[in-house]
């Protein structure tokens, strides 16, 4: 097996990950993915003989609405159902979650245990040794330009050095899949959606809280080893908070912004971090960054073989779920690959057929 790396493992999106694990979707399909990587994440250094810190402290939603708490209410038989173990929780609950947070302007929240948060980097590392070791080899440095297609099936890809001949390739290009794919003459409905995070010293007391999410706005921030760690929207010109993009382009991928922080962010987030809990009323950002969400129509991946080109699957537009899902979604497309179809989760709903066909089993979501 070759995995071939346009420059280095995990100097893409990976490193600008905030590593959020959570199994509170509102789709059957995502929460088993997320049961089945979790499981992953559990066992990581038998799988891998590397570490790495899962951070098992739950994700907390909460909301300022009564809406909100009833969006937040909604999936709650589904989990019951898949024996997640979800509970809505209210100010005294969540002021025990997160020690002196504002709770007063909050109508409820919801709460999962079984969520947490890892560190992208670190597990990546575990993944590359344990590949090695294996006998995989990686080239790093080493772009696909595009997909070698003879007909209904494909044999390799190109890159800048020559051409690699294989039976099967596996895209997992991220944002870029969309245009990778299109060398093949296969449309694929992703396109890249900036996001950014911020990053403060470390706050003390607050060192082993949940992934606390605000379910309105999508303000959300966690504790990382020696720092604290802000994700937010973006802000629309006249100032509004976007979750997730407006629309899809209409040609994929569509325009790639610069991989910058808007000016317009950090203020927001000083305001918004002071006014959710008094820790954060200096607070001091060190850094910040910005990196690609690799999105889709419904907010979902493409993952498993492209109909009508033999050979040839893809794994990508997973739109902020990648790391989550990673574990689960290299199982499935092995399974795929080696035996025709995923056994342990039917991921026939993750196909690109949907778009081909218009077939819509999910419902479009993006934190």
């Amino acid at each position: 097996m070759l995995v071939l790396e346009r420059d280095r493992l995990g100097s893409g999106t990976t490193k600008g990950g905030l590593g959020g694990m959570r199994h509170q979707f509102v789709d059957e399909l995502d929460i088993r993915l997320s049961q089945l990587a979790t499981a992953f994440w559990h066992n990581f250094e038998d799988r891998t003989g590397s570490r790495h810190d899962f951070r098992e402290r739950g994700y907390l939603f909460i909301a300022n609405t009564q809406e909100g708490v009833a969006e937040l209410r909604e999936p709650l038989p589904l989990y019951e159902r898949l024996k997640v173990p979800v509970e809505m929780v209210g100010r005294v609950e969540i002021a025990e979650l997160v020690p002196g947070m504002r709770v007063n302007d909050l109508a409820g929240g919801r709460f999962c245990e079984r969520d947490g948060y890892g560190d992208p980097l670190v597990a990546l590392a575990g993944f590359a040794a344990s590949a090695q070791l294996a006998g995989v080899a990686f080239r790093e440095g080493e772009a696909v330009v595009s997909l070698l297609r003879e007909g209904d099936r494909v044999t390799g890809v190109r890159t800048r050095s020559g051409n690699v001949r294989a039976e099967r390739v596996v895209v997992a290009s991220g944002c870029w899949s969309s245009a990778l794919c299109a060398t093949a003459s296969v449309a694929v409905p992703i396109w890249p959606y900036r996001r950014s995070i911020m990053e403060s010293p470390p706050i003390p007391q607050l060192a082993n809280i949940p992934m606390t999410i605000e379910w309105e706005s999508g303000f959300h921030f966690r504790p990382k080893g020696k720092a604290q760690r802000f994700a937010m929207p973006n802000l629309t010109a006249d100032g509004k908070e976007e979750k997730g993009p407006a629309s899809a382009p209409l040609a994929y991928p569509g325009d790639y912004a610069p991989l910058e922080v808007p000016a317009s962010l950090e203020p927001w987030v000083r305001a918004r971090a002071a006014w959710r809990h008094p820790a954060f009323a200096d607070l001091d950002i060190v850094d910040s960054w910005s990196c690609y969400y690799e999105m889709t129509p419904d907010d979902h991946p493409i993952v498993g073989a492209v109909p009508g080109v033999a050979g040839l699957y893809v794994a990508a537009g997973f739109s902020g779920h990648g790391f989550m899902h990673a574990p689960a979604t290299a199982q499935l497309v092995v399974e795929e690959m080696l035996d025709g179809r995923a056994r342990t989760i039917d991921i026939t709903d993750l196909s690109l057929e949907r778009f081909q066909t218009g077939r819509r089993p999910f419902k479009a979501t993006v934190l």
